[in-house]
């Protein structure tokens, strides 16, 4: 008898686990799960020492949103893209830390505005692109943006002149301080 040996391939488990539906049903179901049972652990929303409670909860709303394949399919497009923007920043951050050495001492001011806001750009991208388009834009993304980022620059740009002092100090200055200085005046009232 002569036995047929075939090399093992990741690539045949991984379509084997795409066949079962471990990746259409069972990996959104675990996430759904961990994210409302931590959530219910942390604020103790149905009382203190009700870790039976909170994972029947739990386990209910999983089993609702994997129900819904809309909602199934854009945590399946939405999460690797948002891992592969984790991944670049911390690549960008390794390459910043690598080159400054021990005296960088983080984002100030402006840098860290414009970090913010090339942060969220980037999270409407990887919302609103298509999976497997080659183009990072479509015309619907770039109007969208536009529609968007322009007005929003405009008033932030806005916020940060009608805020800013004669005598400005490091820690509040910029977009960001003129944002709390905002959020302050705001709560006053």
């Amino acid at each position: 008898m002569v036995l047929l040996q075939t090399a093992f391939s990741f690539t045949d488990a991984i379509d084997y686990l795409v066949d079962i539906g471990v990746y259409e049903v069972f990996l959104p179901f675990l996430l759904i799960f961990a994210i409302i049972f931590a959530i219910l652990e942390k604020t103790k929303i149905l009382g203190a020492d009700k870790s039976n409670i909170n994972a029947i909860v739990a386990v209910v709303v999983g089993l609702l949103v994997i129900v819904q394949t809309g909602i199934v399919e854009i945590i399946n497009t939405f999460l690797p893209r948002i891992s592969l923007i984790i991944v670049v920043i911390l690549m960008g951050l390794l390459i910043i830390a690598m080159l400054a050495g021990k005296e960088f001492t983080g984002l100030k001011e402006g840098a860290l505005g414009f970090g913010i806001i090339v942060t969220i750009i980037a999270v409407i991208l990887a919302l609103t692109g298509t999976p497997g388009s080659a183009a990072w834009l479509t015309p619907a993304d770039r109007d969208a943006l536009l529609r968007i980022g322009i007005p929003l620059l405009i008033f932030l740009g806005v916020i940060w002149f009608v805020m800013k002092g004669p005598s400005r100090s490091n820690e509040d200055g910029g977009i960001i301080g003129a944002l709390k200085k905002l959020g302050g005046q705001i709560r006053r009232d």
